[in-house]
């Protein structure tokens, strides 16, 4: 998994977003990225505007940045349970990112800076009747933007299996801006939202598992 935790996931949960936020699991999409636009500030002269990247440059930047998100996929498919979460997202997020998403349909979350996102003292951890999880991008648009930035759009479904053998499938989309420094590249911002479908699905789940205990 895109390495966040999991952590104590009650019956309200957001499986998707919590998954996700390992897309965290103490998280999940509301909405508040920055636009970058590309176009001349007023009293700013074409000169001081970034000259377009070069063909071969964008196509690498695209393959780096889909390699990244594969890593983060496979992370959030397997998250490293008992380990610090802070260690375990800092491959995956930078510490300034700002992210959203929606627990519930009326339950946006916005959260800024790695410190607010992730205690000090949590591990990951996830519910006793999740057996595996496995999160799969769809349709998936890379954007460079300029040298060691990009941006990405995509659809992905996290596929939940619960301890009797059932899979849920959970869709989303994910909107984000990744930076690429001396580490590689970590998400700047993250944006997850779910259709109804997701919810209900999740509630589904939930009440499942809950009525076998």
């Amino acid at each position: 998994m895109p390495a966040l935790p999991v952590s104590s996931v009650g019956s309200e949960i957001d499986l998707a977003a919590t998954l996700n936020l390992h897309h965290s699991m103490s998280i999940r999409a509301l909405v508040v990225l920055p636009f970058l636009v590309g176009a001349c500030a007023p009293g700013q002269s074409s000169s001081d505007v970034p000259a377009p990247l070069a063909p071969l440059h964008a196509a690498a930047i695209r393959d780096s940045v889909r390699t990244f998100l594969d890593a983060f996929a496979a992370d959030l498919s397997a998250p490293p349970v008992g380990k610090k979460a802070r260690e375990a997202v800092a491959p995956f997020y930078s510490q300034d990112i700002v992210m959203s998403t929606d627990l519930g349909p009326d339950e946006p979350v916005l959260i800024q800076t790695l410190d607010s996102m992730v205690p000090p003292d949590e591990v990951v951890s996830v519910p006793a009747w999740i057996k595996s999880t496995r999160l799969v991008w769809g349709t998936t648009v890379i954007t460079p933007l300029a040298p060691g930035l990009a941006a990405f759009t995509a659809k992905y479904t996290e596929q939940v299996t619960d301890t009797t053998g059932m899979v849920t499938v959970l869709p989303g989309v994910q909107h984000g801006v990744v930076r690429n420094g001396a580490n590689g590249w970590r998400l700047a911002t993250l944006q997850s939202a779910h259709p109804m479908a997701m919810h209900q699905r999740q509630a589904e789940l939930v009440a499942r598992v809950t009525a076998i205990k």
